[in-house]
């Protein structure tokens, strides 16, 4: 079991590497959107340990392909070059009918199951490695059928789930869908996230994954309960805080995850392969 931190930015660049040298993380997942602009041999020589890619701003199921052929030759020359643990993205709508959204969307999991099939299993191709997708933090009930569509398509497209943890939290509270019902993905994947979230500020107040504060009562107990179907070989889990990027609570997050995890004392030994 591996611990990362999720990168996005160029001024968490110290805490990041501070991280490194603690032992706190073993690996680190690069919002690769982001750093397009760097060359791929600088971004290689940014941090002393594995990376992973977290793609953000693809919009595969909504942008032209001509765009997406351009993002993806520009992905696999950062792919071929930094060698990731893995390549993940997003599986939400940015836009409705031409309007951008002022918050991402759901998809429609029974309606639109064949077309998304198609463009996951076009978009993985020009990729050129197994795609992970991530969960959604589920507003609507809709969210109730996320674990079969996961399922279904992890069996029928090969890709993968980048399982968020507290995402499945935030569906609960929002919609009651039982944490029991991930049990399948929880069990087959080696991807994990884990974030804070909060009340959102106007109503109706539901939850939404915010990134912004330590981890909640309610996912380290759904963290610890679940931990003999996460640790398994191979298996990676990101912490994820864009926002409030304060030092001792990030440090205390992680070291919780460590001890959930059995991993205090240990780091960098290994992530699939790739030893530092």
């Amino acid at each position: 079991m591996q611990i990362g931190f999720n990168f996005t930015s160029g001024s968490a660049l110290p805490l990041v590497r501070q991280l490194i040298s603690e032992g706190r993380i073993d690996f680190v997942e690069i919002l690769i959107d982001n750093f397009l602009q760097v060359a791929p041999r600088e971004l290689a020589a940014a941090f002393d340990c594995p990376v992973a890619f977290h793609i953000m701003f693809s919009k595969f199921l909504e942008s032209d392909l001509d765009f997406l052929e351009d993002l993806a030759g520009r992905l696999r020359t950062y792919i071929d070059a930094l060698k990731p643990v893995y390549v993940s993205d997003h599986l939400l709508r940015f836009s409705h009918e031409g309007r951008n959204l002022f918050h991402f969307a759901e998809i429609d999991y029974v309606s639109e199951y064949d077309a998304v099939r198609e463009r996951v299993e076009w978009w993985q191709s020009r990729i050129g490695r197994r795609l992970y997708l991530e969960n959604y933090p589920s507003i609507m009930d809709g969210g109730r059928d996320a674990p079969a569509f996961f399922e279904r398509l992890t069996r029928e497209s090969g890709v993968g789930v980048l399982f968020d943890l507290s995402n499945a939290v935030i569906t609960n509270l929002n919609c009651g869908l039982s944490l029991d019902a991930w049990h399948d993905i929880i069990s087959t994947t080696t991807r994990f996230h884990v974030a804070g979230y909060h009340t959102s500020f106007i109503k109706p107040h539901v939850i939404v994954d915010s990134h912004d504060r330590e981890l909640s009562s309610e996912t380290d107990t759904f963290l610890e309960s679940r931990r003999q179907y996460i640790e398994k070989p191979g298996s990676t889990i990101t912490y994820e805080r864009d926002f409030n990027i304060e030092r001792d609570s990030i440090s205390a997050d992680l070291d919780n995850l460590r001890r959930i995890f059995g991993l205090l004392g240990e780091s960098r030994r290994q992530v699939q392969g790739n030893v530092v």
